[in-house]
C-alpha cells in the first residue's frame, strides 16, 4: 500500500515538471520566431526607405522632361516677324556681306552676295589673300541656315546666322574640305556691307576691284618693306601726318622720305603688315585700309593715291 500511495505521489509531480518543462521549451520555440519575423520586417522597412529615393528620383523626373518639351518647343517654336526682320538684314537681299573671323585655326574673310534665296560668294584666308575660292548656295531665312559649296563639291559651309550677339552679328557652322580632309567649325562677324556682287566690290570707286587691291598690296609691302621711296610716290601732297603727338603737313615726297622713320613706326608697320589687302571697306571718302589706318581713292588724272595716313 505505501508503495503504490508514492507511486501516486510521483507521477503527478513528474507530469508536473513535464508539462512546465513543455511550457518553458514552448516559449524559447516561439521566440526565435518572432525575432525571425521581426528580422524579416526589418528588410521590409528598409526596401521602403531604398524606395523613398526612387519617389524622389521619379518627382525630380517629372520637371527634367518638362524641361526638355520646353526645350524641343522654343527650337520648332516660329520666329517673330522682329527676329526674322533682324535674321534678314544680316545677309541682306541685293546686297555684299562680308564677314570677317575664324575657320578652325585659320583667318578667313567672306563676301556674300544674296538674291533672293541663292547666294553666291567668294572667300580668301589670310595667308592666300589673291586666291579667292568661288561658292554658291542658298538662304533659309525662316530657320536661319545657309549652306554653301565651290563647283566641285570639295568644299562646304554649313551655317547658322546669329543677329545681336555679344560679338554682332555672326555666321556660325562647319566648315568642310573633302580635298585637304579638313572638317572646323566657323565663327564669323559681320563687319560691313555694300550694294553690289563680291567682284564689283568698290561700286563707288572709279577704278576696277583688281586695280584697287593690287593697290592696297603694294602699300603693305612698300610699308613692311620700308620702301621709303616707292611709298613717298603713292601719296597725294600736301598730306597731314602725326608727328611727335603733333600733326604735320607733309607737301613733298623728300618731306615725306625724310621724316619717313617718324611717320612709319614699328606699332603702325604692324597694323598695315596685319590688315587685308582683299574686301576692303569703302565709301565715297575712298577704300579704308586696316581700323582706318591708310585711306586712298582714285583722283582724276592721277590714278589710285594715299589722301590719308592715320599713324
Amino acid at each position: 500500500m505505501k508503495q503504490k500511495h508514492r507511486i501516486f505521489i510521483i507521477i503527478p509531480v513528474v507530469l508536473f515538471f513535464f508539462v512546465l518543462g513543455y511550457s518553458i521549451t514552448a516559449q524559447k520555440l516561439k521566440a526565435p520566431k518572432t525575432d525571425l519575423e521581426t528580422k524579416t520586417e526589418e528588410p521590409t522597412l528598409a526596401s521602403s526607405e531604398d524606395n523613398e529615393p526612387e519617389s524622389d528620383l521619379e518627382a525630380t523626373a517629372e520637371p527634367a522632361i518638362s524641361d526638355s518639351n520646353t526645350q524641343v518647343s522654343s527650337e520648332t517654336a516660329p520666329f517673330t516677324p522682329e527676329d526674322l526682320a533682324k535674321i534678314d538684314m544680316v545677309i541682306s537681299d541685293q546686297n555684299s556681306s562680308v564677314f570677317e573671323g575664324k575657320a578652325g585655326n585659320q583667318e578667313v574673310f567672306l563676301a556674300i552676295f544674296r538674291n533672293g534665296t541663292d547666294l553666291t560668294a567668294s572667300f580668301i584666308t589670310s595667308g592666300d589673300e589673291k586666291t579667292e575660292t568661288h561658292l554658291t548656295g542658298t538662304i533659309e531665312v525662316n530657320d536661319t541656315s545657309f549652306t554653301l559649296k565651290n563647283e566641285d563639291g570639295s568644299i562646304i559651309l554649313y551655317g547658322l546666322i546669329n543677329p545681336d550677339t555679344e560679338q554682332g552679328d555672326l555666321l556660325t557652322g562647319i566648315y568642310k574640305n573633302s580635298k585637304d580632309k579638313a572638317d572646323a567649325d566657323f565663327n564669323l562677324v559681320l563687319s560691313y556691307s555694300f550694294a553690289s556682287t563680291p567682284e564689283a566690290r568698290y561700286p563707288l570707286m572709279a577704278a576696277s576691284t583688281e586695280d584697287i587691291e593690287n593697290f592696297a598690296r603694294e602699300i603693305k609691302l612698300s610699308i613692311t618693306g620700308d620702301k621709303k621711296k616707292e611709298l613717298a610716290e603713292l601719296i597725294h601732297y600736301p598730306i597731314n601726318v602725326t608727328i611727335h603727338n603733333d600733326k604735320k603737313a607733309i607737301n613733298t615726297p623728300e618731306d615725306f622720305i625724310q621724316s619717313y622713320d617718324d611717320i612709319i613706326t614699328a606699332d603702325f608697320k604692324n597694323k598695315i603688315g596685319s590688315s587685308q589687302t582683299t574686301y576692303l571697306f569703302s565709301n565715297d571718302m575712298g577704300v579704308m585700309m586696316g581700323n582706318g589706318d591708310i585711306w586712298f581713292n582714285s583722283l582724276e588724272g592721277k590714278g589710285l593715291k594715299i589722301i590719308a595716313i592715320n599713324n
